[in-house]
């Protein structure tokens, strides 16, 4: 919100329920999550997908929101803007338009992991093994590990097949021998309901 300059939306998309991404990024503290929980509230904003992470002693969070009908963008964003002025906070909100509104992601069936020693290039080519059978990374974690000798490289990929499991195990075989690193491939079993 500083300096994005929030973009204004057509009015005749105010009369529905709006989905939005807001992120949020900034030093991590204890309280950040209840500080952005508590400016959706007094909104009836709903938090219905979410990750949160640490990097660096940054907190980030992405989070999928639902504003129900009455609630318009620009009261959310002022929601939103004032979070960032009283905590320091950078946050960013973007609605999504139409169809996008109400997208599934796809359902990671395969679970990749990958570890060896540090160097320039391993999330390039993991990800274009998948990408180069139609793969859809869902969820990704990296980690540098440091100790001796070397750094160690960590990385755990949650991910879409569509199908093609054998032939992107395949190609991360030959990647993991390419680059000397460990590669594990393992399915996933399908979501249960929370």
């Amino acid at each position: 919100m500083r300096g994005r300059g929030l973009r204004r939306w057509r009015a005749s998309g105010e009369g529905r329920a709006m989905y939005a991404l807001v992120t949020v990024s900034g030093r991590d503290r204890p309280g950040i999550v209840r500080d952005l929980a508590a400016a959706l509230v007094p909104l009836s904003v709903s938090i219905e997908d979410s990750t949160m992470t640490t990097l660096r002693g940054r907190f980030v969070v992405m989070m999928w929101v639902r504003a129900p009908q009455g609630v318009s963008f620009s009261e959310l964003a002022a929601a939103l803007a004032e979070l960032e002025r009283q905590t320091g906070l950078d946050v960013h909100l973007a609605r999504a338009e139409g169809a996008d509104a109400e997208v599934e992601p796809p359902e990671a069936d395969l679970r990749i992991s990958v570890q060896g020693a540090d160097r320039v290039g391993i999330v390039h080519a993991v990800a274009e093994a998948i990408a180069a059978e139609e793969g859809s990374i869902v969820d990704m974690a990296t980690r540098v590990v440091h100790g001796e000798p070397q750094p160690r490289y960590m990385m755990v990929l949650d991910v879409a097949t569509s199908g093609r499991r054998e032939a992107i195990a395949a190609r991360l075989d030959e990647v993991g021998k390419r680059l000397g690193v460990q590669v594990e491939v393992s399915p996933i079993a399908p979501a249960e309901p929370l």
